[in-house]
C-alpha cells in the first residue's frame, strides 16, 4: 500500500506546531498535511494526540564502533552489529545515521584490541548500507591528524565513495579536548608514575600529524566529491579560522563559548553532544551545551556516544529550559540536515520532501518513539498502552 495517512497529531513544523493536524504519505513523500480526510482505502495510523515530528538525523555517533567491539578484543561480526545497531536507532527515532568510525586513532585501535582491520570495517559497513537497510545509513570518517600511516587509506575512501562525511580531529593534549593537566591526571589514575605519564605526554606531543597541504588536499578532494568536512573540539578562535580557512565547514564540540560563538558568527554549522545536554554537563569540564544552545551557540545536537540522548535532549530543553518545541526539534532535524546538505530531500515536514517522520508519545512527560517512518515505510511500530512509573528530567 502506496498511501499512508496519519490523523490527530501534533505535527510539529520547522516555526509552527499545528496542535490537531493529519498528514498523507503517498510513494514515500509527504504529500500535504493539516486539516484533511482520509480516503478509504488508505492505511491509518492513529497518533491519538501524541506528536509527529521529522526523523532525528544524527550526523555523529560512535556507537557503531562500540556495537562491533563492546569489550576490548570481544569482536562480532560486523555485519550482524550493523544491524542491530540499526535496530537499536530505529527505536531511538532516528532515520538518517551518520556512523562516526574513526581512523588513524591509534589510541582507540590499541584499546580495542580488535581482530579487524580498519578498512575491513568501512568496506563491509559501506556494503551494508547500500543492501536492504531500516533506516538511512552513511559513514562519517574521522580522521585523527597524527596518523600519518593512514592518510592515503583516507584518500582512498573518499575517492571510492565510501564515506559521505569527513571530519578532522587531534586528540593530542593540549590541542582539543583534553588538557596537558587533565591527560596526566587520566594516566596515573590508571597506575602509572608521574615519570611515565610525562614520558607519554611527551611522545604524543612529539607525534608527526597531517597539516599544511596535506591536509589542504584531503579536504579539497572531499568537497569535491560533495562531502561535508567537520573540524572536532575547536578549542581556540585561531583554529577555527585555520579550519575555515582549509575549506572546514562544521565546528564539531567547541570547547569552550567563545569558541562556540565566534564559529557561529562566522556562519560555520556548530554541533554540540546531547549526551552532554542529558548528563547535564561535559565529561572532561568543557562547554556545557545547554547553555550553548540556549545562548544561541550551537545549531545542531548529535548523540556523539549515547544514541537515546538526542529524543531525551529535545523534550529536556523544552520542558525544563523552556525552548520552543520547533526550535528544539529543529536542532536534532532540520538543522543537521542542512549541516551535512540533506535537507532539500529530508529534516523537516515539509511537503515534496521524503517522510522520514516519527511519532513521540508523552508518558510521565519522557518521550517514547512508538512508530518511525523511513520515506513512508514504517520500521518501527510499538504499541502506544505502555506505560513508565512517573520520571522526569532533573
Amino acid at each position: 500500500m502506496s498511501s499512508l495517512f496519519i490523523k490527530n497529531a501534533r505535527i510539529i513544523e520547522p516555526k509552527n506546531v499545528i496542535e490537531k493536524g493529519h498528514l498523507r504519505i503517498k510513494e514515500g513523500k509527504i504529500v500535504d498535511f493539516g486539516d484533511l480526510l482520509a480516503d478509504e482505502n488508505e492505511q491509518i495510523i492513529d497518533a491519538k494526540g501524541s506528536i509527529l515530528m521529522p526523523g532525528i538525523i544524527d550526523i555523529h555517533t560512535d556507537a557503531l564502533d562500540g556495537e562491533i567491539i563492546p569489550r576490548p578484543g570481544a569482536d562480532f561480526p560486523i555485519e550482524i552489529a550493523f544491524r542491530e545497531l540499526e535496530r537499536k536507532m530505529s527505536g531511538c527515532g532516528f532515520t538518517t545515521v551518520y556512523h562516526s568510525m574513526h581512523l588513524g586513532y591509534r589510541s582507540a585501535e590499541y584499546n580495542s584490541r580488535s581482530k579487524y582491520k580498519r578498512s575491513e570495517v568501512f568496506e563491509t559497513i559501506h556494503n551494508a548500507s547500500k543492501g536492504n537497510t531500516l533506516i538511512n545509513n552513511k559513514i562519517h570518517l574521522r580522521f585523527e591528524l597524527t596518523g600519518v600511516e593512514a592518510y592515503e587509506e583516507c584518500l582512498e575512501y573518499i575517492e571510492k565513495g565510501f564515506i559521505q562525511m569527513l571530519s578532522i580531529m587531534d586528540h593530542t593534549p593540549g590541542r582539543g579536548q583534553h588538557t596537558k593537566e587533565w591527560f596526566m591526571k587520566m594516566v596515573m589514575a590508571n597506575g602509572k608514575t608521574e615519570e611515565q605519564g610525562l614520558e607519554e605526554l611527551n611522545e604524543r606531543l612529539n607525534r608527526p600529524l597531517i597539516d599544511g597541504e596535506a591536509l589542504e588536499k584531503m579536504i579539497k578532494l572531499a568537497k569535491e566529491k560533495g562531502l561535508a568536512v567537520a573540524s572536532h573540539d575547536d578549542h581556540t578562535i585561531e583554529k577555527v579560522d585555520y579550519m575555515i580557512k582549509m575549506g572546514v565547514d562544521i565546528c564539531e564540540f567547541p570547547i569552550t563559548m567563545e569558541v562556540a560563538k565566534y564559529a557561529t558568527a562566522l556562519g560555520q554549522y556548530v554541533i554540540g553532544g546531547a549526551s552532554n545536554i542529558l548528563r547535564g554537563g561535559s565529561l572532561t569540564g568543557n562547554l556545557n551545551m545547554t547553555d550553548a544552545v540556549l545562548e544561541g551557540a550551537i545549531d545542531s545536537l548529535c548523540s556523539d556516544y549515547y544514541p537515546s540522548a538526542i529524543i531525551h535532549s529535545i523534550f529536556k530543553l523544552h520542558q525544563k529550559h523552556g525552548l520552543g518545541l520547533s526550535e528544539a526539534v529543529n536542532l536534532a532535524t532540520l538543522n543537521p540536515a542542512k549541516a551535512v546538505g540533506i535537507d532539500s530531500d529530508t529534516g523537516s515536514i515539509e511537503k515534496g520532501k521524503d517522510a522520514d517522520l516519527i511519532i513521540v508519545k508523552l508518558i510521565d512527560g519522557l518521550p517514547m518513539v512508538t512508530h518511525t517512518i523511513v520515506k513512508g515505510k514504517i520500521a518501527v511500530q510499538t504499541p502506544q498502552e505502555i506505560t513508565y512509573n512517573e520520571l522526569s528530567y532533573a
